[in-house]
């Protein structure tokens, strides 16, 4: 009897031309699916969540939240979770006065970003979700042109871009678009360390440079797909959790993000990168959603620190990709109402 498929035998099967969605995208909306541009939004009709896990994030959520008042098609609701924040963010949330629904949902412990992802998941409304991080300040059309891609196609996982910023152009009247260039996936120097070889398929030699443009290398990303690696990545790794837009129900069914294997700094958002792709779903860049990423100190440990929970958490991602494609199962969590929509129209919620 044959073993089980396995999510690197979901990898190796798949690949990720999805040329023909993209044409078929095209003729029914005239735009381009990697790169939409700004107009013909006008028959959007897919409702849209955007949920922000935040953790300690108050000062950048802030910004993070200004954004997307600052939408131009309202058809979206936010769900923000905060993951045991202290003092929680339910006064920066009001703060920011949106006129769109909110949903509040407050951990009173420190879950992880996989746990308050899936939280938010769970909460959604729309069919489309849009996963931001609380330091990401994306660009008024953001929620628009997500909306219209989804619209339109079937089993797409879209992916954003950053440009690091000071809180002088995240926090300001943002006078510029942020620039993808800024973005290690559209230009890249990065490696020389082993640790950073994140290949689901380890057989792969190790590179022989250290600069990339991965975007237009993998002729935006179609040229992944079936385990192949340019350099020290493969399609999973173009999966970043800071900006990632799926249909409800696909995550839904992969499971969502993997809760019980990762812990500390990274990898979540990899292995759900992958469970989508080993399940057939197209991994596409969205090159008009650029976001300003606030440049801030982040975790307070040493280099070696940070690189041995690097290291940890890579040894799980490939124990993670042994696992059977078929044994993943939705995400389950209890939460409670404590009220709303109340002030500021914020409806709240505690997770149990």
């Amino acid at each position: 009897m044959r073993d089980a498929l396995t999510l690197l035998d979901g990898l190796r099967a798949h690949g990720n031309d999805y040329s023909a969605v993209e044409r078929a995208f095209g003729d029914r909306t005239g735009l381009e699916l990697t790169g939409a541009g700004t107009g013909a939004l006008d028959e959007v009709r897919e409702p849209v969540s955007v949920v922000v896990a935040t953790y300690d994030g108050r000062r950048a959520l802030a910004g993070a939240l200004a954004g997307l008042q600052e939408q131009t098609y309202r058809g979206f609701e936010v769900v923000v979770v905060d993951d045991g924040s202290d003092p929680p963010v339910e006064r920066t949330v009001r703060e920011a006065a949106l006129t769109v629904p909110v949903t509040l949902v407050r951990c009173h412990a420190n879950r992880g970003a996989a746990t308050a992802r899936n939280i938010g998941l769970l909460m959604a409304e729309g069919s489309t979700v849009v996963f931001l991080d609380d330091d990401m300040r994306a660009p008024p059309h953001t929620t628009g042109l997500l909306a219209v891609r989804q619209q339109h196609t079937d089993g797409c996982l879209f992916t954003g871009f950053r440009e690091n910023t000071g809180p002088e152009t995240f926090f300001g009247p943002q006078p510029r678009a942020a620039r993808i260039e800024r973005d290690w996936r559209w230009s890249s120097d990065r490696g020389g360390d082993r640790h950073l070889l994140l290949t689901a398929d380890r057989s792969v030699p190790y590179p022989d440079r250290l600069s990339y443009q991965l975007v237009r290398e993998s002729r935006f990303f179609k040229e992944f797909g079936h385990c192949r690696a340019i350099g020290f990545w493969d399609l999973p790794g173009m999966v970043v959790g800071h900006s990632v837009c799926v249909k409800r129900a696909d995550a839904l069914a992969a499971g969502g993000f993997p809760e019980e294997h990762f812990r500390g700094w990274g990898a979540e958002d990899l292995a759900f990168g992958a469970v989508m792709a080993a399940r057939g779903h197209s991994v596409v860049p969205a090159l008009d959603w650029v976001s300003f990423h606030l440049r801030h100190a982040g975790r307070h440990e040493p280099r070696a620190a940070q690189r041995a929970s690097l290291e940890r958490n890579f040894a799980r991602y490939l124990e993670f990709l042994r696992l059977p494609l078929d044994a993943l199962r939705p995400p389950r969590h209890r939460v409670r109402r404590l009220g709303g929509p109340g002030a500021g129209g914020i409806s709240r919620y505690e997770a149990l």
